[in-house]
């Protein structure tokens, strides 16, 4: 910055307010701001993170942690949180988990290490405690998706009991009376909200048949879910439709049911909690359930910046998700 300054026979001051965005608030000349961005691109200065945080005691990053980054719903929550927090002027380092404990763990502890402003998150099951030395630490955390309610931390999701209630009863009005489920068996409050949507809802129209409920082991899903497929193609009593709980869940159970020769809905309707973009250049009817998923990456951000800039109180929204029965 001295060199620039020196060039143009500016303070050094000024090349810092120009160079950190601050220009206007500086009084700095647009003239004078133009000077000192051109001659910055031409002695290919860029400005020292490390540096300027020992200084400002921020790093203008924030993290975020999610369970599976291959999932699409994750892929897009995370992209809308980037573009959020380029708002803000910050930077995300984005990390995986595969929905297990100790790459959690690594994950927050990574973050952590790297000095972080705050960290959105996707829980993991049995993570409470990790969540727990991040607040201690006085780190900002927005919990995203699920959430620990024995946790005094901010959090955004969707009301995942009622939308899958609400879908599975649509499912009743519209005639079906065997309804099976293929969900993840995980103790995490979204999965664990819609499995019991869906169970109270055939439970009040006396149409619960728990044998039409396939719980998944997340480590041995694609067997898993094979093996429900085959198992509800044939049930002794027709399956007319399934509930699958999850986007990753549907797509791995869209294989196999068409591996099996069931056709949609012919055979059996699907029920998917979550939109997927290839809906849209599917030939046969698909019955999806849509989170917001913008606004949730969008208010996580706001959210965080808020702590970031000393919002003690935690937030909690819940938002509504919209049914989408196909034609």
């Amino acid at each position: 910055m001295q060199d620039i300054a020196d060039k143009l026979g500016v303070s050094k001051g000024t090349v810092s307010l120009v160079l950190s965005g601050k220009a206007k608030g500086g009084r700095v000349s647009e003239k004078t701001a133009d000077r000192v961005k051109k001659m910055a691109a031409e002695m290919h200065y860029y400005p020292n993170d490390i540096a300027r945080s020992l200084s400002t005691g921020t790093t203008m990053t924030i993290g975020v942690i999610v369970t599976d980054i291959s999932n699409e719903f994750f892929g897009n929550l995370t992209f809308h949180i980037q573009e959020q927090a380029k708002k803000y002027c910050y930077t995300v380092i984005t990390t995986n988990t595969n929905e297990r404990l100790d790459e959690f763990d690594n994950a927050v502890t990574t973050l952590m290490n790297k000095q972080v402003d705050g960290i959105v998150l996707v829980p993991v099951a049995g993570g409470q405690e990790i969540v727990e030395r991040v607040i201690t630490k006085r780190i900002p955390v927005v919990q995203v998706d699920r959430y620990f309610p024995g946790i005094d931390a901010s959090y955004i999701v969707v009301d995942n009991y009622k939308v899958s209630k609400k879908a599975i009863e649509l499912l009743v009005h519209k005639g079906y009376r065997k309804i099976a489920s293929i969900c993840y068996d995980m103790n995490v409050n979204a999965l664990v909200e819609r499995r019991n949507g869906y169970i109270d809802a055939l439970e009040r129209y006396e149409l619960l048949d728990c044998s039409l409920i396939k719980n998944i082991d997340y480590e041995n899903q694609e067997k898993q879910i094979e093996q429900a497929v085959i198992d509800l193609k044939n049930n002794p009593e027709k399956v007319e439709a399934v509930f699958f709980c999850s986007k990753r869940v549907f797509t791995i159970g869209m294989n196999y049911i068409h591996r099996e020769g069931v056709k949609i809905p012919e055979d059996m309707e699907v029920l998917c909690f979550d939109k997927i973009d290839a809906f849209s250049i599917i030939d046969y009817p698909i019955h999806y359930i849509e989170q917001p998923i913008q606004e949730m990456g969008e208010k996580a951000v706001d959210i965080l910046m808020e702590q970031i800039d000393g919002r003690k109180n935690a937030v909690h929204l819940v938002l509504d998700a919209e049914i989408v029965f196909a034609n």
